[in-house]
C-alpha cells in the first residue's frame, strides 16, 4: 500500500519508517527542507534508540522518501497521515493550526478517494472538523476521515510502532476499517485492534497521558505524606503497585511528569470538559501537585546548602526520561530556571540532551563529562534516571565536590551505599540522613 505521512517530527519519522518496514511503500513530507535532506541522508534529527537502524533499512529498500512538496507526496497514496506538531498558543491551548494546514493541502493535492488518518493528539471532534475542511477544500474528493492516535513512548517509540500493544482506529465511514486493517495487517497477529468512532479514539488517546500524569501526581502526593510519618514511599508504592488492579508502572515518586505530551495532554483534557460545562478539578489537582514536587525538590536542595544565592549545583539529566535527547518540558530544566533565578550557578550534564539543553536554556552551564560538572558544586541533584549515573565513581565525586550531598529526584540511587561513601543523601519523601527501603519483597 502507498502511504504519506505530513509532518517527520518524533511522531512523523518513527511512522513512515515503522510503515516502510511492514512493506508499505512510504514517503514523509515536511517543509523544512534541512530535515528532508538529512532524512534523505538516512539520519534523523533527534535521539530514538534503534530508529537510525530503521529509517536506514527504509532507504535501503526502496520504500521509504522524503520530501518537501505535498503534492509529491500525496498524488499516488491510498492513506495520508497527519503528524503535524501542536504548538501551544497565546491562551496556553494547543494549536490546530498546523493541523488544520495540512488537512488543506492534502485535500488540494489528493487523489479522488483518500483514506486521512490524524496521527497528532487532537481534542474530541477534531477528525470531523478536519474532514469538513477538505471537502470545503476540494468538494469533488471522496474523503474517508480517520482517528489513528499514537501511543508511543520517547525512548521505546520504535518497539511500540513495531509491537504495539493497541491499535485504536476511529471513524464515522464504514469504508475506513478494511483499509487500516490491510494497512496493519503484519502487527495484527500480536496486537489488539479496537474499532470505534472518531470521537472516541480521540478522548481515548488525550484520557490515556492524563491518566499517567494523574498516577505519578498521586505517587508524588503520597510522597509528602510519608515524609510526615517517616514511611518509605518507595515501599509504600511498590506494595501498591504488586496489585494488579492498580499496577506498578508510572506509581514513583520523584521530581514529577514533564515531556511534551502528559502536560500538554492534560491541561487540553481540562479545558475540553470546562468547554463543555464540566470543570474536572481532578486534573487541575493534578497539576498543582506536579508543581508542587518541583518545589519540594527545591527545599530539599536549599535545606542542604542552606542559602541558594551563590552556590553551585549541578543537575545529573536533563532531558525529560532517560533514552532521548528531548528537553522539551524537562523538570531538570525547570528545577534549574527555578533555582537559576534564586541566584544559584546551575551546571548540567547528560549523556545524549546536552545539545539541545544549551540551546533551549541559555543560563544553564551544560558540561558533558559528570566528574567535571560536579567540580566545586555544593549539590548533585539526579534528575533524569540515566543508567550511566548509577555507576559513577562516588570516591571521585566526593573529591569533586566542595560539599558532598546528592539529592535523588528520581529515587533510584543506591542510598546507603552514598552516605557509607561520606555523602549527605536526600531521596524524594525521606529526611535527611534517612535510609529508605524498609520492605523486602521476598
Amino acid at each position: 500500500m502507498r502511504a504519506a505521512v505530513i509532518g517527520t517530527g518524533h511522531v512523523g519519522v518513527i511512522t513512515a519508517a515503522g510503515l516502510a518496514s511492514l512493506g508499505h511503500e512510504v514517503v514523509g513530507m515536511d517543509l523544512a527542507a534541512e530535515r528532508v535532506a538529512l532524512l534523505e541522508r538516512g539520519l534523523t534529527p533527534f535521539h530514538e534508540p534503534d530508529l537510525d537502524e530503521l529509517l536506514r533499512g527504509g532507504r535501503e529498500s526502496g520504500r521509504l522518501r522524503f520530501t518537501s512538496s505535498v503534492s509529491d507526496a500525496v498524488r499516488d497514496a491510498t492513506v495520508v497521515f497527519i503528524c503535524a506538531g501542536r504548538p501551544s498558543d497565546a491562551s496556553g491551548d494547543r494549536s490546530l493550526a498546523a493541523v488544520e494546514d495540512a488537512a488543506r493541502a492534502i485535500a488540494r493535492n489528493a487523489a479522488p478517494t483518500t483514506v486521512l488518518v490524524v496521527k497528532s493528539t487532537v481534542p474530541p471532534g477534531t477528525t470531523g472538523r478536519i474532514a469538513q475542511v477538505a471537502r470545503l477544500e476540494r468538494p469533488a474528493l471522496d474523503l474517508i476521515a480517520v482517528s489513528n492516535p499514537e501511543f508511543l513512548r520517547e525512548g521505546r517509540a520504535v518497539e511500540d510502532t513495531l509491537r504495539p500493544d493497541r491499535i485504536v482506529v476511529g471513524s464515522d465511514d464504514m469504508r475506513a476499517f478494511p483499509v487500516l486493517r490491510e494497512l496493519y495487517a503484519p502487527l495484527l497477529p500480536t496486537s489488539r485492534l479496537i474499532e470505534t468512532d472518531p470521537r472516541t479514539a480521540e478522548l481515548a488517546k488525550l484520557s490515556s497521558n492524563a491518566f499517567l500524569a494523574t498516577k505519578i501526581s498521586f505517587a508524588n502526593a503520597l510522597a509528602r505524606v510519608a515524609e510526615l510519618t517517616d514511611a518509605d514511599i518507595d515501599g509504600v508504592t511498590e506494595i501498591m503497585g504488586a496489585d494488579p488492579r492498580i499496577g506498578a508502572a508510572f506509581l514513583r515518586a520523584g521530581m514529577g511528569y514533564g515531556g511534551y505530551c502528559l502536560p500538554k495532554d492534560v491541561t487540553t483534557l481540562q479545558r475540553v470538559a470546562e468547554r463543555r460545562g464540566y470543570d474536572f478539578a481532578l486534573l487541575r489537582e493534578a497539576a498543582h501537585v506536579n508543581d508542587a514536587a518541583l518545589a519540594a525538590v527545591v527545599e530539599q536542595i536549599e535545606e542542604v546548602v542552606w542559602n541558594l544565592e551563590g552556590k553551585v549545583v549541578t543537575l545529573l539529566g536533563l532531558a525529560f526520561k532517560p533514552g532521548t535527547d528531548d528537553v522539551r518540558g524537562a523538570p531538570s530544566l525547570a528545577l534549574g530556571e527555578l533555582l537559576h533565578r534564586a541566584g544559584v550557578h546551575v551546571r548540567g550534564s547528560d549523556p545524549r540532551a546536552g545539545d539541545a539543553a544549551r540551546r533551549t536554556a541559555p543560563w544553564l552551564e551544560v558540561i558533558d563529562d559528570p566528574y567535571r560538572a560536579a567540580d566545586g558544586a555544593h549539590c548533585l541533584v539526579l534528575c533524569t534516571e540515566w543508567p550511566e549515573f548509577g555507576c559513577l565513581d562516588l570516591q571521585r565525586l566526593r573529591q569533586a565536590m566542595l560539599q558532598p550531598a546528592i539529592v535523588d529526584g528520581r529515587n533510584v540511587l543506591p542510598a546507603a551505599e552514598i552516605m557509607a561513601a561520606g555523602f549527605l543523601y536526600l531521596g524524594v519523601g525521606a529526611r535527611a540522613g534517612s535510609t529508605p527501603r524498609n520492605v523486602v519483597m521476598v
